[in-house]
Parts: C-alpha cells; sequence; structure tokens
C-alpha cells in the first residue's frame, strides 16, 4: 500500500512538468522577446529560428537569419513539430554573426513562460460524395 502511495505521489507531481499543449494546424506564427544589443555600437541582433520532430536534435533552420522577432512558419511534411530560436550577435564591422549559446524550444517550459507547446500537422482526409438518401427494403 506504501509503494501505491508513492508511486501516486509521483504522478501528481510529475503530471504538471510534463504538462505541454499540441495545436493542428499547417501554419503557426512563433514570437519571442527581443534581444538587448550587447554593445551600442552592435548592428542589430538577428535570429535563427528552427524545427525539429524530437526532443535531442538541434534542428533544421527555418528560412536565413531575421531581425524581426516573430515569424508565420508553414508546414508540408506531416508530423509533430517543435520550435527553436536563436540569437545571432553581429559586432560592429564584423559580417560574421556570433551565434547564443544556447537555443530557446518551444517544448520547454523555462523558455516559454510555463506553456510548452508543438504543433501537428497531418494532411485532412478528402470528404465522402454522392450522399443519398437510402430506402430500406
Amino acid at each position: 500500500m506504501r509503494n501505491l502511495f508513492l508511486i501516486l505521489g509521483i504522478l501528481i507531481f510529475a503530471a504538471p512538468a510534463m504538462a505541454q499543449t499540441w495545436y493542428t494546424a499547417n501554419q503557426v506564427t512563433i514570437g519571442w522577446d527581443a534581444v538587448a544589443k550587447l554593445q551600442t555600437t552592435d548592428q542589430a541582433n538577428k535570429y535563427q529560428v528552427y524545427t525539429r520532430n524530437d526532443l535531442v536534435s538541434n534542428g533544421s533552420p527555418v528560412g536565413g537569419e531575421i531581425t524581426a522577432t516573430q515569424l508565420l512558419i508553414t508546414l508540408s511534411v506531416e508530423g509533430k513539430y517543435y520550435f527553436g530560436v536563436k540569437t545571432i550577435r553581429y559586432p560592429q564591422g564584423e559580417t560574421t554573426g556570433i551565434p547564443s549559446v544556447g537555443t530557446a524550444w518551444s517544448n520547454v517550459a523555462a523558455d516559454t513562460n510555463n506553456n510548452p507547446f508543438g504543433v501537428m500537422y497531418f494532411v485532412a482526409p478528402g470528404f465522402p460524395g454522392g450522399l443519398r438518401r437510402v430506402v430500406a427494403p
């Protein structure tokens, strides 16, 4: 009985930590907070957005670097997606950016103000045609 209460207690406290909202869509706009320049002479920070289908990979870049703090992403391959954003710093006169050490991911509670999320995209099936009334014999 004691073990049952222990297991129940673990499940009760672990469940909120695993809570993640999934949205079903083929397009999603993600946004993030701007990162302040480290030096006033720096060029504007840029951001690189990533997608991934698992919890461990570095993801695949979505387009190129942008200065905006939101991006509309259109999904064309079925699956479940997480999104990540990395800041790229460009010191004055430099043409090669310095990426942030980490990436903010949509499935990480600390990176999403405790609102982790993902997006599922699956092609919807066609709808039936030839609808008719069937008369019972």
